[in-house]
């Protein structure tokens, strides 16, 4: 015999509503380091000398609306660019509640794969304090060496890293800290074909870490839906 539930699914729909709206709440306090949500407000080539290394040259780069795109057809192996913020982009005060620095990215193109199976991808800021986090490292879709952190949607990679403690106690110290410089950078070395590789940077990211009750109204919510589906089925 069918037992009537007593899941009211308006209960549910509150309950993930209100857990989104923390989601949005704290999604909101992030803080991008040229001041846009895409890396598209950049001056290519970047006006500080030597701010190009290794095997990128001013014209593997161009800027576009969704990010830096670094593309090239020779060369190969290890190469970044060093970026100075305009005064009138740099990000002040950082968020004394920034406790994560996420860098997404798409790849266009590679020869190991779109996306690839092994590539490193570095990256860092500088704040006015002198400190620097560097970050970034190895991995690859479909690897089972991936790290947790790295998270593929297709060929987009999102990576979330810890800021460094001294840098947060940096930000921290005085609250009036400045993200003032980032650095951006990609080893191909593991690739088939080192040279052959397009790579958009989309986003440079400060943010908080979820806070775990959040993270639990949403796990209660989405649960919450399940079990209404799982009811209505029967």
């Amino acid at each position: 015999m069918k037992t009537k539930s007593i899941f009211d699914p308006t209960t549910a729909i509150t309950v993930l509503a209100a857990a989104t709206g923390l989601l949005l709440v704290s999604s909101a306090r992030a803080q991008y380091v040229t001041g846009d949500p895409y890396l598209d407000n950049l001056t290519i080539p970047p006006p500080t000398p030597g701010a190009v290394y290794s095997d990128w040259t001013a014209s593997d780069l161009s800027d576009g609306p969704t990010g830096l795109t670094v593309a090239l057809s020779s060369g190969g192996g290890f190469g970044s660019m060093y970026y100075v913020i305009p005064g009138a982009q740099v990000q002040y005060p950082i968020n004394t509640a920034d406790t994560e620095a996420i860098l997404t990215l798409t790849f266009n193109s590679a020869s190991g794969g779109v996306p690839p199976n092994w590539i490193g991808v570095y990256y860092s800021f500088s704040d006015n304090a002198g400190e620097t986090a560097n970050l970034g490292g190895y991995g690859g879709s479909g690897n089972p060496g991936n790290p947790a952190n790295w998270v593929w949607n297709g060929d987009m990679l999102t990576i979330t890293s810890a800021i460094p403690a001294a840098q947060i106690a940096a930000i921290n110290a005085a609250g009036g800290d400045a993200v003032y410089t980032f650095n951006l950078g990609i080893d191909s070395s593991p690739l088939p074909s080192p040279s052959a590789y397009s790579v958009t940077f989309n986003s440079l990211e400060l943010a908080p870490a979820p806070e775990p009750a959040t993270l639990a109204l949403v796990g209660l919510g989405l649960a919450g839906f399940g079990a209404f589906r799982r009811q209505k089925n029967k």
